[in-house]
């Protein structure tokens, strides 16, 4: 599809967004991540212009591969947006922004064979080792019963025979989805530790540490000033450390603290506790094509 788009680069349209977008991919990769919406926004009358000539000349392939770059393309502009945040240290918000990447690329990675998804499976494992820095475990997921819905394109019911579109396929640059008119019933919300949409973070609600003490992990790993495109990987390790607050003394002697008690039944028990460092590893940078 990204190819097939690209090999119409004859039309002045396709190839003023190639070039727009090769303009973004290059800032990214300088580390400017400024008005990230930019070259895309300003390709969206030309994505559509693209498309109607499709529609006119009948051709569905092409006016499919437009809507699969078009989501391609915006990709890129969700990844400068999360990098942004990263830099002004506004890690709360860079969540939501990081699941903003995740859908962009799996909505994009599904209409495309494994060997032409170019960078994305480079950038969906890098943005899972940021992902695992977060202090998120929980989320919550609703559970309902839908009661009515229409198709996307034809407006008819998915359930009906009258609507000729499956789920998810792509007619003539537009993808059909069941759009929920109403909802029955909500069933339940459940917490879950790997939901479809991680927006939904169940926090506890009298913590009242600042944003940096709460993405502790985030801030130190940013720290180390590695380039946000380049590929890591992150091994916990576990040891034992001697408490500096306890005076050391002989195992049978009396224990410094006044207990009366032997050092070794004592605060002896309490001399050492468990550190768990983390052993960060740059790999490949990726090369944004």
């Amino acid at each position: 599809m990204l190819n097939y788009f690209y090999g119409y680069k004859i039309l002045p349209e396709v190839s003023v967004i190639c070039s727009k977008l090769d303009i973004l991919k290059r800032r990214i990769s300088s580390s400017n991540y400024e008005q990230s919406f930019e070259e895309y926004n300003e390709c969206k009358t030309l994505f559509d212009a693209v498309k109607e000539r499709a529609i006119r000349g009948n051709n569905e392939q092409l006016a499919n591969a437009q809507l699969i770059y078009k989501l391609y393309f915006k990709t890129f502009c969700h990844l400068s947006a999360y990098f942004k945040l990263l830099d002004e240290h506004k890690y709360k918000l860079s969540w939501d922004a990081l699941q903003d990447c995740f859908d962009a690329i799996k909505c994009v990675g599904r209409y495309l064979e494994i060997n032409a998804r170019k960078e994305l499976p480079n950038l969906y494992e890098l943005l899972e080792g940021y992902e695992g820095l977060y202090p998120y475990n929980v989320f919550g997921s609703s559970e309902y019963i839908i009661s009515k819905s229409h198709c996307s394109i034809c407006g008819k019911s998915m359930q009906s025979l009258d609507c000729p579109h499956i789920k998810g396929n792509l007619y003539y640059g537009s993808i059909a989805r069941e759009i929920v008119d109403e909802i029955q019933e909500l069933q339940a919300v459940c917490l879950v530790s790997h939901p479809e949409d991680k927006r939904c973070v169940i926090e506890v609600a009298d913590d009242n540490r600042s944003e940096v003490e709460k993405f502790s992990r985030l801030d130190q790993f940013l720290s180390l000033g590695l380039p946000h495109l380049q590929k890591f990987s992150i091994k916990a390790v576990t040891e034992l450390r001697e408490r500096k607050d306890i005076v050391k003394v002989g195992r049978n002697q009396l224990c410094p603290c006044g207990s009366g008690m032997k050092f070794k039944k004592c605060c002896g028990k309490e001399l050492f506790y468990r550190h768990t460092r983390y052993i960060v590893t740059p790999k490949e940078f990726i090369s944004l094509e």
